[in-house]
């Protein structure tokens, strides 16, 4: 190229990026592929970790992130938690706007500073810095710089190659300086497939770097982020937490170091609560049925809060305090469940677990490090564990619910620490079986009464419904029957069998206008009460696996009555399918000249497939709808 053409280029380089301007962060500058399905570009991210003793950890982070669109906000909204063992020196930020020019300049004291107290808290001396930045435009870029050291050392950070679905990453680095006699560890998770990461390793220091991996898109039933995301975990064999020194390279020494340091000296209860629980065991000598008595005196007794207050954190406060007290945390309500439980002479564990819903995620057991997020209790009976949920002053004996199930957690026993699994809630196990009639009138109108009985995982997402108001109650109710025009409830009624753990709701109800009328016939859907109507997103070309988390199973048997001097014309079609996803059948038949009987049974199994089978999916769930949607046609008698 002729020099007078370089000369007139850096020239207007220097017009265009002139002081306080930034080239770097110009939005001009990044890869096309890194847009494509973005909402923010990580453009360049340091941490940097140096472990200087058993006790202590210093950081420095530094990161810039381009924001395209609102969508992308989020992900650049600078934050540090800081406590009495997590000292901050220093954190700032600055805004540049889409061509690098500096907009904004934020120190220390621009910083909000909040309590991470949940709502729930009665103690909690965690709290956070955060920039509450609200953009005049987009793309912006946000620079983010921040130091701190920690007294803790049992849980080091968590490195991922990207920020979240929609987020596309042009650089990230972790470094990491360790003492090699502390025992350092680490573990990598996702790292097969298309994405570039190095690694770089050597005595006492340890660096990933991540370059130029584009956003991945957040389709409907993709896998939970944490299970796609390349992701590194670290840890140590010696290590220190909220001033407690441990050490362990395996669960049995960790659970052993947890037990001793943690819970010995918690589970004293004074003489007057050992005679209350005796008192209350009586005669029984079933041990679960002690359990069930015990499980409802501490659900009567107490109720939830958090408490996050230094190790209080990690360790449970003391059952006695409970007793007085009333109330505790997930830790303390568990632990003094476990010293009720022991003045009866029944033995049960104090449970790590991570807990959540939507996915059921586990502790790693080939990772020895803390996790989880929450305790629960665990009650040894024959060959396995009755689970007990203690937090919850609702939930029957003995159920999980989808909060913790079927996942690893950590039982700590006084001998150590055990990884188990807990019990599984399987499609068959999610039911809701219903039991219905409805009667159509010449003029379209329906008076039905539906009883449908919840069991597993669909128990735990209705045995709430008692408790509502009966506003709030009239409001499920017209949302779960949203195809009902006009919907008139005219009683509701519900039924807890905490023993079978089936809730039992019975709806009677009333609509003007269910039956389409049409000249001398009526036209209406068969499937009155319970449609299926969830038809996934078409998509041109998926990218990502699919995950159906939870299976459940339905039947319905609905008896229909139809009006005087009509005749039947036309029902739907028997229907049957099995696929790989699930089955489904359902058939209706003529019992008498003016009753019909509608059947259906529906299960949808677990499952994770790769994203070629997705159209399949669709296309299952989408003849499913259509079957429900079946109409059948009336017609006058002349």
């Amino acid at each position: 190229m002729d020099i007078r053409y370089l000369f007139f280029f850096a020239l207007s380089l220097v017009s265009t990026f002139g002081f306080g301007q930034k080239l770097e962060y110009s939005t001009l500058l990044i890869p096309a592929e890194l847009k494509e399905n973005a909402n923010a570009v990580m453009r360049s991210s340091e941490e940097s970790y140096t472990i200087n003793s058993q006790n202590s950890v210093t950081c420095k982070i530094s990161s810039a992130c381009t924001v395209l669109n609102e969508y992308g906000l989020r992900h650049a909204r600078p934050s540090q938690y800081y406590s009495p063992t997590l000292r901050i020196s220093k954190i700032e930020a600055r805004v540049y706007d889409a061509m690098g020019k500096e907009i904004k300049v934020f120190k220390k004291k621009d910083f909000r500073d909040v309590s991470l107290g949940d709502g729930f808290s009665v103690f909690n001396d965690d709290r956070m810095l955060y920039l509450d930045y609200t953009p005049i435009g987009y793309p912006f870029t946000m620079v983010f710089d921040c130091e701190y050291t920690s007294t803790n050392t049992a849980q080091l950070p968590r490195w991922s190659a990207l920020g979240g679905y929609f987020v596309s990453t042009e650089k990230d680095h972790i470094e990491i300086n360790y003492p090699p006699n502390l025992g350092f560890g680490y573990k990598e998770l996702n790292f097969e497939g298309r994405f570039d990461i190095k690694k770089e390793e050597q005595a006492g220091k340890i660096s990933f770097t991540a370059t130029k991996i584009p956003a991945l898109k957040g389709e409907a039933d993709s896998p939970p982020f944490y299970k796609v995301c390349p992701m590194v975990n670290f840890r140590l064999d010696k290590f220190s937490l909220e001033g407690v020194q441990g050490e362990a390279s395996n669960w049995k020494d960790f659970g052993k170091w947890y037990y001793d340091k943690l819970l010995v000296g918690t589970d004293e209860l004074s003489p007057e609560t050992q005679i209350k629980v005796k008192q209350l065991v009586g005669d029984e000598k079933d041990q679960l049925k002690i359990a069930r008595k015990i499980y409802q005196y501490v659900q009567d007794k107490t109720r939830y809060v958090s408490i996050q207050v230094g190790i209080g954190g990690y360790k449970p406060m003391k059952a006695s305090d409970v007793d007085k007290l009333g109330y505790g945390d997930c830790k303390a309500l568990s632990n003094y469940t476990r010293s009720l439980l022991a003045v009866a002479g029944i033995p049960s564990y104090f449970t790590l677990v991570y807990s959540g819903g939507e996915s059921r995620r586990g502790l790693l057991p080939d990772f020895v490090s803390p996790q989880g997020d929450h305790v629960i209790l665990a009650m040894p009976h024959k060959d396995n564990y009755v689970w007990m949920e203690c937090t919850s002053q609702t939930a029957p004996f003995g159920f999980q619910g989808t909060f913790t199930d079927g996942r690893n957690v950590l039982v700590i026993k006084p001998e150590g620490g055990e990884i188990v699994r807990t019990g599984n809630l399987v499609e068959k196990d999610n039911s809701q079986i219903l039991i219905g009639k409805y009667s159509l009138t010449s003029d379209g109108a329906m008076t039905g009464l539906v009883s449908t009985m919840s069991s597993g995982g669909n128990y735990d997402g209705v045995f709430s419904h008692e408790r509502l108001s009966p506003k709030d109650q009239e409001k499920y109710f017209k949302e779960q029957f949203s195809h009902l025009n006009s919907l008139k409830l005219e009683k509701v009624d519900f039924r807890n069998d905490k023993d079978a753990v089936k809730f039992t709701e019975n709806v009677n109800l009333f609509t003007p206008a269910y039956a389409n009328v049409s000249g001398n016939r009526l036209l209406f859907a068969v499937n009155a009460f319970s449609p299926f109507t969830d038809t996934p997103k078409r998509y041109r070309n998926r990218q990502n696996p699919f995950e159906l988390e939870r299976g459940f199973f339905e039947d319905q048997e609905i008896e229909i009555t139809i009006p005087d001097g009509y005749d039947v014309e036309a029902l739907p079609s028997d229907a049957n399918l099995k696929t790989q996803f699930g089955e489904y059948e359902s058939k209706i038949t003529k019992k008498s000249a003016n009753t019909l009987v509608y059947k259906r049974s529906f299960l949808m199994k677990d499952g994770v497939y790769p994203n070629t089978e997705y159209e399949n999916y669709r296309q299952f769930c989408e003849q499913v709808a259509k079957f429900d949607a079946a109409k059948a046609v009336l017609v006058k008698k002349t």
